[in-house]
């Protein structure tokens, strides 16, 4: 499959799913992009059950894609924690899977993005595997004005990785900032554009050989139901990092 074929695909399924979609029971603040977290949670008692894959692809030597099986939960109203199942990968060229690791997030929302100034929250996660642990603490930050939806995420990464657990030889940390921009087209329909950039903090020394990434996205969303999908391409001079990666995220409330 091309890669405009594996686009053309992605969009036209969501697009059936959007067609499935009562207006009645849109959702205004749902999520929008595939990189950004919002700073709004999860209404108390309500549950979602999310799927997220990642393809990323580089000419001639790299096609994996990257699974995340998550169950988020509304524990107050303003505090939202998460299970993720199982975070693994698949090597198209080797055919053979990865377990990566298993984490629990909670975020925090501060303020509101459509009735204060901005919106912001705090995010952190905890990630252990059978040769790793890493952590993740991240602000978000949102103002949602009119049709139009503007975030930003910043995080700082840490793991501690060796070849098993328990016995860990390497610490390496990572910068990375995320930022999307949405118009609403419709009730049930979005259309914008996301920007990820990455600075790896290897042994942790100074920023050194960063990655940025941008393109297009599109959500279509529900009461209960939404599809993200976001393209986006590689505008950095890095030959051993993907050169493109399309991710979807697929998530049903309870």
């Amino acid at each position: 499959m091309t890669l405009s074929q594996a686009i053309t695909a992605l969009t036209l399924c969501s697009l059936s799913f959007s067609a499935s979609l009562n207006a009645a029971e849109v959702a205004p603040l749902a999520r929008r992009f595939a990189y950004t977290y919002p700073s709004l949670t999860a209404p108390v008692g309500e549950i979602e059950f999310e799927n997220r894959a990642t393809w990323k692809s580089r000419p001639g030597s790299l096609r994996t894609f990257e699974f995340r099986h998550e169950i988020e939960y509304g524990l107050t109203s303003q505090t939202q924690v998460g299970l993720n199942l199982a975070n693994w990968t698949y090597d198209a060229r080797a055919r053979g899977s990865t377990y990566n690791d298993t984490s629990v997030e909670v975020i925090h929302n501060l303020t509101n993005p459509v009735t204060d100034l901005f919106g912001s929250a705090l995010y952190g996660e905890v990630a252990m595997g059978d040769r790793h642990v890493g952590i993740e603490g991240k602000l978000i930050v949102e103002k949602r004005f009119s049709k139009w939806v503007a975030g930003w995420n910043g995080a700082l990464e840490a793991e501690t990785e060796g070849t098993r657990f328990g016995d860990f030889q390497e610490s390496n940390g990572e910068l990375n900032q995320s930022a999307g921009i949405s118009c609403e087209l419709s009730r049930s329909l979005s259309l914008g554009a996301e920007l990820v950039h990455k600075m790896p903090l290897v042994h942790w020394h100074g920023p050194e050989n960063s990655e940025v990434y941008a393109g297009p996205n599109i959500a279509f969303y529900n009461r209960h139901f939404k599809v993200i999908v976001a393209a986006l391409f590689q505008t950095t001079n890095r030959s051993e990092q993907p050169a493109f990666q399309l991710r979807t995220i697929i998530g049903i409330e309870f």
